[in-house]
């Protein structure tokens, strides 16, 4: 997708296993409500890895322009996971069915590599499909189609995707789908 050179941002993981449905989409509005906009992947069902439960997670990447440190920017993904009922008090959290987790995967800076750290195979393709939106780097093959949620009227999620507020018409998310 071609538009204006992009600004500093980070590339965020998100996974939810307790009603993904209807959680990620939660979690998607959450971050337009902060940002504006964002770039996400296709969304894709995994099993859980390093956790006893048979819940799946539905699993995605998205691209935030912001000019907050990653310190600031982990609060404000710490207060959407809270908010959504994950209790990040708990010790043991970390290995337990959530509604939502954000994890800050890396920073993208203008005019310089990235430079990926991306510990699941589950997160890889997502990634490398999203730095692939952002041309920073080729498109993944072979990837399957992706799941759709529903943002309030519009789907998104079975390919990565722009997704923005449209202001004046009654604040309507626009989802543009990337080739």
């Amino acid at each position: 997708m071609n538009g204006p050179p992009l600004r500093r941002g980070y590339v965020i993981g998100i996974g939810s296993n307790i009603a993904p449905e209807r959680n990620v989409p939660r979690i998607l509005r959450a971050l337009l409500d902060q940002f504006g906009a964002l770039r996400m992947s296709r969304i894709v069902r995994t099993r859980p890895v390093g956790m006893r439960t048979v819940a799946d997670f539905l699993n995605l990447a998205v691209f935030v322009e912001t000019d907050l440190d990653a310190r600031a920017l982990k609060a404000a993904c710490n207060r959407i996971e809270t908010a959504l009922g994950r209790n990040r008090a708990d010790p043991g959290s970390a290995h337990k069915d959530r509604p939502a987790d954000l994890d800050i995967l890396f920073p993208v800076l203008p005019g310089a590599p990235p430079r990926p750290v991306v510990e699941g195979e589950y997160q890889r393709a997502v990634v490398a499909e999203l730095l692939a939106t952002l041309a920073l780097a080729p498109p993944p093959a072979g990837l399957p189609r992706g799941e759709a949620v529903d943002l309030g009227g519009v789907s998104a999620g079975e390919v990565a995707a722009a997704v923005h507020r449209q202001g004046g018409a009654g604040d309507e998310i626009v989802v543009e789908q990337c080739a």
